[in-house]
């Protein structure tokens, strides 16, 4: 059971999926901040949230964990258009960030949002992009069916 957000039309069991969430259909579902401490005001809110930098505070990070409401949403889009020293620092920024989510059990799903049916990513590929975040394989999947409870 597998859930993506795209930004296109297409068939989600065409490429593996239980189901996609179309982007402008749920956008205003979204909360989009500048960073963690934008996100913590927040906190007692069951939503997602995209933030524009994952630069980490351990001590709100560990707040939004305990409070078990918020679920931090990865735009994997933006990352593999980046290039260069920019996206090393965004992946390195993200690592940590990870950790920081893993270590103080905060929710956190990846979404492709692929602008057109050919970037669609399988299942399996959008697994293995997450591995290279620093989770294991379990932690990856259970990333990918939270978009499911918060949508």
């Amino acid at each position: 059971m597998m859930f993506d957000i795209i930004r296109c039309e297409a068939d989600p069991s065409k490429h593996g999926f239980e189901s996609f969430y179309s982007y402008d259909t749920i956008k205003g579902r979204i909360i989009q901040v500048d960073n963690i401490h934008g996100a913590v005001k927040h906190k007692n809110k069951k939503s997602l949230i995209m933030l524009k930098d994952h630069a980490f505070d351990e001590g709100a990070i560990k707040i939004i964990g305990e409070k078990k409401k918020l679920c931090f949403l990865i735009e994997l889009d933006r990352l593999i258009r980046m290039k260069g020293v920019p996206r090393a620092i965004a992946i390195s920024k993200l690592r940590n960030f990870l950790s920081m989510c893993v270590r103080y059990g905060a929710f956190y799903s990846f979404a492709s949002f692929a602008e057109k049916e050919e970037q669609i990513r399988s299942p399996g590929e959008l697994e293995n992009i997450i591995l290279l975040f620093g989770l294991n394989r379990g932690q990856a999947r259970f990333s990918q069916k939270m978009l499911k409870h918060y949508l």
